[in-house]
């Protein structure tokens, strides 16, 4: 059974909220610049705008929904990628494929307390590393179990069943 780890959820939601935060600062620049006299008065010189009122009115408004559309597709991106872990080998989003043979090394260690873990993989005559993090794919967890469980990967000694061994020795 394939199994899928998609886009994640927190990436696609800190890229809207940066999108709506560069929004609501150009409003803000857009109101000073062409709707609040108070700052237009103290930046005009012989009616002409400053450099302030100027940048206000036009080049950060410009600026910040440009860095806002580049943020709304970036989440709308996020949504297209996902690995899958199929029959074979690990499917990723731009279709290549790892096959489960070709992997040399799972390194988990560092996946309960901070999300991530390490593949090192043969691709060709040279040997890469793939690290993923549930900051880029949710489902990460079901997937890292199911290509543990395709590679034949021995899962690690837990402390307590290390602890029960020594008992077993001793008693």
């Amino acid at each position: 059974m394939a199994v899928v780890a998609t886009g994640s959820r927190h990436t696609q939601n800190t890229n809207y909220m940066i999108a709506v935060a560069c929004i609501l600062f150009a409003g803000w620049f857009v109101y000073d610049g062409w709707f609040n006299q108070k700052f237009k008065d103290e930046h005009t010189q012989d009616g002409k705008p400053d450099l302030t009122l100027r940048m206000n009115q036009i080049y950060i408004p410009i600026g910040c929904a440009v860095v806002a559309a580049f943020f709304v597709l970036g989440a709308r991106r996020v949504k297209s990628q996902k690995i899958t872990a199929g029959e074979t080998g690990l499917e990723l989003a731009d279709g290549s494929t790892i096959a489960y043979d070709c992997i040399k090394q799972i390194d988990k260690r560092f996946f309960d307390k901070e999300g991530h873990f390490t593949l090192d993989y043969k691709q060709g005559d040279e040997v890469k590393k793939m690290k993923l993090t549930d900051r880029t794919y949710d489902g990460l967890g079901i997937l890292l179990d199911e290509v543990v469980r395709q590679t034949g990967a021995a899962p690690p000694a837990t402390e307590s069943s290390d602890d029960e061994k020594d008992k077993t020795e001793d008693g």
